[in-house]
């Protein structure tokens, strides 16, 4: 692609220079903006944001080219606010611009008490016919939503193109076919990434993620943000899916609240809720570029992310197993598995009308026995369902999840395909531990509509759902013609299980069982993360007698921090996570049966809790001294196996 030159004008003026006459997307935008200019929304002020590269200059040159089609408006293209003021104040016997008038003001960056100012001046010389357009990396402050503005302002957030556009887009600029989804899939819809993207390709043959890509796009979008001095917590919050002031604290060596404050007034991060994430269209050049910058820190860091989310999800922390699912590089495993920020989708339960979509759909589509059963649970089951929304609230999904241990016989008469899973798992002596997805939907896929997530949104909100401490076994029904899904069974390690086989409406249908190991679902996470980062589990050469001083030493903060499966960048942040690792493990080698359970209660109550004396506990479980001291050696040996096993 022949690139103009950007010597002269802003950034923001090049990319739209690059996409004004391929222009794609931003209907909706478009639609709302006419709705105002013709009067049938009372707004007077357009607030567009986004990060730089977001499109923002371009959807507004879209914007005046509409203005043009209109008779009677004219329209004004400015850099600065005293250009506006001076406009909008205008004579109209001398200088008849101000009524009737579209103002685009781009690139306006001011602070808080420039955008009190502009509020301010506007009040006195703004006519009410006139509409003023500003586009801002930053979203507009409290201010344009308080004291009567929120009545003149209408706000545009920008978010990513679809994957639709971003192919419409990569055509126009003249990819080929066959990487016009690889580089759609990477650029996340932001019409920066996709141009540079383009031009990479173009003129040095180079596909994306490729450093120096992700590095022009960086400096684009972070031009006179950055600072090396927090290189380390932009780092973090490019691997993180979510930076709070707790995760900063516990890896940074620097002042984490300080960081913390710096990364919220960036203008590519987004906070919410008390935690930061970069703008979903600015994360994979970010990520990509500090990873490609300083891989040894990228590793270093990521596994510290992952070692404190594991350890908060073994704690009961619902919200760090999609934390630790964003942590995983594997493309298979991430489009069955994860909690993506930039996909529009929500979960939820069924709501009355679900069933009927859902089922014209699927009959539509010829699954008219696999409804007959899958419909079963909306009716009966409604809590083993839950429900994949688009942005409009219609169902374009669903998940059902059947618990071997808790399901019911009589929904399982009309369910053959649920009763055999059952019935397996009952077998298989695992009913107790195991899962079944049931039936995974995506209506957005044979539709031409998907974007993708709806899958990996809908399989780990049924982990969430389910007690995922105790999730050990999944037992996956999965069509023969689902490629994707079989590919993301096989990358965790299912097999397919030869018994478990059916026909419906003239499709094969298989079952998959996926064996997480002891430590469940939380545990295998972390040992994907560690296989990826290619770190060998350090408990390889560990001996009953390291177990032995870890447990005696189980609250001395100065002992636990410098065992070799310690973790965490403080002593303190070790200490804990040891302590939640030999939790951990006591919870999964001691149970299951009576003795196990035995050697469970021996070891929390010498270890764990008031640090009881032999002889007590001996006694209570009238045990003889020889027993109980035989028994404290076989519970502390397994606890070693189990720690050992987790290499593999």
């Amino acid at each position: 692609m022949k690139r103009t030159s950007r010597a002269s004008g802003t950034i923001g003026d090049w990319l739209a220079s690059q996409h004004d006459a391929r222009f794609v997307g931003r209907s909706a935008e478009l639609a709302r903006f006419r709705g105002i200019i013709r009067g049938e929304l009372d707004r007077n002020v357009i607030f567009v944001h986004g990060p730089g590269g977001s499109g923002k200059t371009a959807l507004l040159r879209a914007m005046q080219r509409a203005v043009d089609n209109i008779c009677g408006l004219r329209t004004h293209w400015v850099h600065d606010v005293p250009t506006v003021l001076a406009i909008l104040s205008s004579n109209q016997d001398e200088m008849p611009t101000a009524s009737d008038s579209v103002i685009f003001l781009d690139s306006f960056e001011g602070s808080r008490s420039s955008a009190e100012s502009l509020r301010r001046d506007l009040l006195g010389v703004m006519p009410a016919d006139a509409v003023l357009v500003i586009a801002s990396r930053r979203p507009p402050d409290l201010g344009w939503r308080k004291s009567g503005w929120e009545h003149l302002t209408s706000e545009f957030r920008l978010s990513g193109l679809s994957r639709a556009e971003s192919s419409l887009l990569l055509g126009k600029l003249g990819l080929p076919d066959d990487v016009v989804e690889d580089v759609s899939a990477w650029a996340a819809g932001s019409p920066l990434s996709l141009v540079m993207a383009a031009d990479s390709y173009l003129t040095r043959g180079v596909l994306p993620p490729d450093a120096d890509v992700s590095r022009t796009v960086m400096a684009i979008v972070g031009e006179g943000e950055l600072d090396p001095a927090f290189d380390d917590a932009v780092h973090v919050c490019a691997i993180a899916r979510a930076t709070t002031r707790s995760l900063l604290s516990e890896i940074l060596a620097a002042d984490a609240n300080t960081a913390f404050d710096w990364l919220a007034g960036r203008s590519f991060i987004e906070s919410t809720g008390g935690a930061l994430a970069p703008h979903p269209l600015v994360r994979g050049p970010l990520q990509h570029m500090v990873a490609a910058a300083r891989p040894e820190q990228d590793r270093k860091l990521r596994r510290l992310i992952c070692d404190h989310h594991y350890r908060k999800a073994l704690t009961g922390d619902h919200l760090a197993v999609p934390d630790l699912a964003h942590l995983v590089l594997s493309p298979t495993v991430r489009w069955g598995y994860r909690l993506d920020n930039a996909v529009s989708y929500t979960a939820t339960a069924v709501r009355a009308g679900d069933e009927a979509v859902v089922g014209a759909q699927l009959h539509e589509r010829g699954y008219v026995d696999w409804w007959a059963m899958s419909g079963l649970y909306y009716r009966l089951a409604p809590s083993n369902v839950i429900i994949a929304r688009s942005n409009d609230d219609v169902p374009v999904g669903h998940v059902i999840g059947v618990l071997p241990s808790a399901v019911s016989e009589g929904l399982l008469v009309d369910d053959q395909i649920g009763a055999d899973c059952a019935a397996y798992a009952h077998r298989s002596g695992i009913t107790g531990s195991a899962l079944v997805w049931r039936d995974t939907i995506d209506l957005t896929r044979e539709s031409g509509t998907s974007e993708g997530g709806v899958c990996s949104l809908l399989n780990i909100s049924l982990v969430l759902r389910t007690e995922a401490p105790g999730l050990r076994h999944a037992l996956v029904v999965v069509f023969d013609q689902s490629r994707r899904t079989h590919a993301f069974c096989q990358e965790v390690g299912g097999r397919l299980v030869p018994e478990l086989r059916w026909t419906v409406d003239g499709r094969e249908v298989r079952c998959y069982h996926i064996d997480w190991g002891l430590g469940g679902v939380i545990a295998a996470q972390r040992d994907l993360i560690y296989r990826e980062l290619q770190v060998l589990w350090p408990a390889r050469d560990l001996t009953p007698a390291d177990v032995r001083d870890a447990l005696e030493s189980f609250h001395r903060d100065d002992v636990l921090s410098t065992w070799p499966l310690a973790s965490g960048a403080t002593p303190a942040a070790r200490a804990e996570s040891v302590r939640a690792l030999l939790r951990s493990a006591v919870a999964a080698a001691l149970s299951g049966t009576p003795h196990s359970t035995q050697l469970n209660a021996i070891v929390s109550r010498r270890f764990f809790t008031q640090r009881e004396a032999h002889e007590t506990i001996a006694r209570s479980l009238a045990l003889s001294r020889a027993t109980y001291f035989r028994r404290l050696r076989d519970a502390i040996e397994r606890i070693t196996r189990y720690l050992v096993d987790r290499v593999e």
